[in-house]
């Protein structure tokens, strides 16, 4: 049913700033200005701040973190930037990177520490000459939780949650202010700036069947973003002339499946945490290194497959480590063991069977293709190999597949980030499409491609989303109190 449209105008009181969205950008915005003494309308589509960063991981690329020093690597800025400038390509915003990873130490290890985050953990991800992924203890929802609690201590901050921003308002050429709806109501809220922070659009299958051009081929993209990642920032800010870049470049990962809680259909879920999986395609054939998972490596062969989709397949020892990377499965960063297992035993897009002969009856593909498959890598285990060698995927630590049952999980592509976004200068101001500062508007997070509209060029090292959209969170908000 629609809801009745709103018929009454109102006018809320003047802000300093009004921050729309509050996920990592927009809580880190808020929190930056209020601090500075600015008047900030933190407002909200959701009933809760935390938005998509709330049911991320919360991994974050720090170059040269006290954790790193602990753990003896022997990281740095200059190191940290060729990484990130020979995975991105020649579309890297290089100043954005430079900036952000000189900051990385003290705004984000540092400044999140002191607010109670604990970095528990330092993880190596491809595209990385070193590890410097870093992850929190609780994920982005103990993140998120964390900056909420410290903004509602905060003096100037008034709190608009269940408000939907509607439209900016432009007064002699200048953003003067947030048009939003709430309830029944057409509320104006004036300003003196004003600064988008509404996250991407993964969540809508009409945007990314639009922009996902990579994923054409495919029987289907899955929709990994955050429920409130619609993109209705993108028709506000074309709407006052700004200019967007690179909004083709749609990360997706290898490893959705449907979400089988999903009426729809079109929600995904990331499987994770199932190092000893194998993919085979619909012959039964393995066909990539399955450790490289990312959207540069494994979602390039996921989409090389006929239909662009494939199975991991995996056994009772592999399965008791599965982690579905959705808030109805994890409590923070916590797998709940008893929902993956019945999505293990209920969904339609998993199959099970007590060998890998009747597995590959029930999901169709060549018995004796499946059964080498599994064979040969269990050989190579067996046989004390580094490295598989059809593939050379590192065997170190991995068990073989012999413990039913065995475990068929249906792979698609999951649209998971954008890389690209609205155009903005380094102090987060938004730019025209000629090039010029929209006077009284600013932009940081995902809307802004993390950061300055596409801080990672065409291809992201992990940890460069969360990072980035707290920083230029942060950036902006001293902007705009400046």
């Amino acid at each position: 049913m629609t809801a009745p449209a709103p018929t009454k105008r109102h006018t809320d009181p003047h802000a300093d700033v009004v921050v729309v969205g509050l996920g990592a950008a927009g809580l880190a915005c808020g929190i930056e200005a209020a601090e500075a003494g600015a008047r900030v309308t933190m407002l909200d589509a959701a009933p809760v701040p935390g938005g998509t960063a709330s049911g991320a991981g919360g991994g974050t690329c720090i170059a040269g973190s006290p954790l790193q020093e602990r753990l003896g690597v022997g990281d740095s800025v200059d190191l940290a930037l060729e990484d990130w400038l020979a995975w991105g390509g020649p579309s890297v915003d290089v100043e954005w990177a430079h900036r952000y990873l000189l900051a990385s130490r003290v705004e984000l290890f540092e400044r999140l520490s002191a607010l109670g985050v604990r970095w528990e953990s330092l993880r190596d991800h491809e595209g990385n000459s070193l590890p410097r992924w870093h992850r929190p203890d609780g994920g982005g929802k103990r993140v998120m939780a964390l900056l909420a609690e410290h903004a509602r201590t905060l003096p100037g901050i008034t709190w608009r949650l269940g408000w939907r921003a509607r439209a900016l308002v432009r007064t002699g050429g200048r953003v003067t202010g947030v048009v939003a709806a709430v309830a029944d109501r057409v509320v104006e809220i004036p300003a003196a700036a004003v600064v988008l922070a509404t996250g991407g659009f993964n969540n809508s299958a009409e945007l990314v069947a639009a922009h996902a051009a990579q994923g054409a081929g495919a029987e289907r993209v899955l929709l990994g973003g955050g429920p409130g990642a619609k993109g209705d920032g993108i028709a506000i800010l074309e709407a006052v002339g700004a200019q967007f870049t690179e909004l083709d470049s749609v990360w997706m990962y290898p490893y959705g499946t449907p979400d089988p809680l999903d009426a729809g259909g079109v929600r995904g879920l990331a499987v994770r945490g199932v190092a000893g999986e194998i993919w085979v395609n619909d012959a039964g054939e393995r066909f990539h290194d399955e450790s490289l998972r990312g959207g540069a490596t494994g979602t390039r062969a996921l989409l090389a497959q006929p239909g662009g989709r494939a199975w991991s397949v995996f056994d009772a020892g592999v399965a008791a480590g599965l982690v579905l990377a959705d808030p109805h499965y994890l409590d923070g960063g916590r797998p709940l063991r008893d929902r993956i297992s019945e999505f293990l035993r209920s969904s339609p897009h998993v199959e099970s069977a007590s060998t890998a002969a009747e597995l590959a009856a029930r999901i169709g593909v060549d018995r004796s293709s499946l059964e080498s498959a599994i064979g040969d890598v269990n050989a190579a285990i067996g046989a004390g190999l580094e490295r598989d060698p059809d593939f050379g995927k590192p065997l170190e630590g991995l068990a073989p597949l012999v413990d039913g049952p065995f475990h068929a999980v249906r792979l698609h592509p999951l649209a998971r980030k954008n890389l690209g976004g609205v155009r903005t200068d380094l102090d987060c101001r938004v730019l025209d499409t000629d090039d010029r500062p929209i006077d009284g508007l600013f932009a940081a997070g995902e809307i802004a491609g993390m950061a300055g509209g596409h801080i990672n060029g065409s291809a992201a090292l992990e940890g460069t989303a969360f990072g980035p959209s707290l920083y230029s969170g942060m950036v902006a908000g001293r902007s705009v109190a400046g």
